[in-house]
């Protein structure tokens, strides 16, 4: 099976082509808000030096958020318009599961926590010790510290909220508590998005085209407060 997995969840960017097990391509670039005008640019680029067409395309997958409001609208957006046209199935993929993908058989409890602006952070916990991602948690969005305060197990940290908060969250929990994985370890790859879409797939699922809608967990910074 082959599938292509798109990622615009935050400022990053990203598309990947898998077959089966193989990543044929992924590539990832910091590109702010212009997703709508770089990413068919890359992904047409992609498909032309692996010599594939669009006939060759068993399904999409795309990240579902929580993030950014903006790239998360763009990617479905893009997601929708190409399913439409090659009449191919769509997975919707939680942000969140796809960071969590990328640590597989983790001994201890894994926490991902994405950046959610205004000192708060996206958070979700996982058991990934099987090699696959199981969720525990419900998604959950909030101050950093009244996320984690209750941890009690050693844990391991990933994702961009854990990057930009590492030395707060050894000082809520205690260095005997937490332990992060190496640089760029978390960040978002539309490849991983791509493999868990491919999952649920071969499985059978996929998410109605006119029900897909991105997960927010808190209305967008523009809407106003009633």
């Amino acid at each position: 099976m082959t599938v292509l997995g798109i990622e615009t969840s935050s400022v990053t960017a990203g598309i990947a082509i898998i077959r089966d097990a193989q990543v044929m391509t992924d590539v990832t670039l910091e590109i702010g808000a212009v997703y709508a005008e770089k990413l068919p640019e890359i992904l047409e680029r992609s498909m032309v030096d692996l010599n594939l067409n669009w006939t060759n395309i068993d399904g999409l997958a795309v990240s579902i958020g929580p993030g950014s409001y903006t790239g998360l609208r763009v990617g479905l957006s893009l997601v929708k318009g190409f399913a439409y046209v090659i009449k191919r199935p769509i997975i919707a993929v939680p942000t969140l599961d796809s960071i969590a993908y990328q640590i597989p058989y983790c001994h201890y409890p894994v926490h991902v926590l994405t950046d959610a602006r205004r000192g708060r952070v996206y958070e979700a916990k996982y058991d990934t010790r099987s090699g696959k991602p199981k969720r525990i948690t419900e998604f959950r969005v909030g101050l950093l510290e009244e996320l984690i305060e209750n941890i009690k197990d050693k844990s391991l940290f990933i994702g961009n909220g854990a990057d930009a908060y590492q030395s707060q969250i050894t000082t809520i929990l205690g260095s005997h508590k937490v332990c992060f994985g190496p640089p760029g370890t978390g960040r978002l790859m539309a490849a991983s998005t791509a493999f868990l879409g491919m999952e649920k797939l071969l499985k059978g699922h996929q998410s109605p085209l006119n029900e897909l809608e991105p997960l927010y967990l808190r209305k967008p910074n523009f809407i106003k407060q009633k």
